[in-house]
């Protein structure tokens, strides 16, 4: 039995202002490929299946020294009619985002935080990773995979 698991990529980028010395912070951010979808396979010859490698580049100006934050977090679990696949079951793996591995959960997740400007941009990659079971209900499942870039 084949299953094609499917989960949409979607990248939030925040413009807030701060206290009595009132400045614009400018955050940019990027994800690339906005979507993508787990290969099919056997769970007795492939117990995980990895998306694609997914470049997230991120930038901060006018931030004058404020901490800022980019988290990744999923948006319910991956679903297919009333099938759901938990979402704890999708871990991820990060390359010079700071953080370097996790388990995908429903909460905000740093991938990196720092202070100040951050310009030029910089960028790092992001790979998802779920468990392949034989429990699962057969179908195409979708979820949604938030990722934000805040300077409160």
């Amino acid at each position: 039995m084949m299953k094609l698991c499917i989960a949409g990529l979607t990248a939030l980028g925040l413009i807030l202002v701060l206290g009595n010395e009132a400045h614009a912070q400018t955050l940019d951010l990027t994800v690339n490929p906005l979507s993508f979808a787990y290969p099919s396979g056997n769970p007795d010859t492939m117990p995980t299946v990895s998306g694609p490698v997914i470049t997230v580049t991120y930038r901060v100006r006018q931030n004058a020294g404020a901490p800022w934050h980019l988290a990744v977090r999923a948006n319910g679990d991956l679903q297919a009619g009333t099938a759901t696949i938990p979402t704890t079951n999708t871990t991820w793996t990060a390359t010079n985002l700071g953080t370097g591995s996790g388990t995908l959960t429903n909460s905000d997740q740093t991938l990196v935080s720092g202070i100040g400007n951050v310009n030029p941009a910089r960028s790092g990659t992001i790979t998802f990773t779920l468990l392949n079971l034989w429990t699962y209900s057969a179908g195409t499942y979708t979820q949604t995979i938030v990722f934000t870039l805040s300077a409160p």
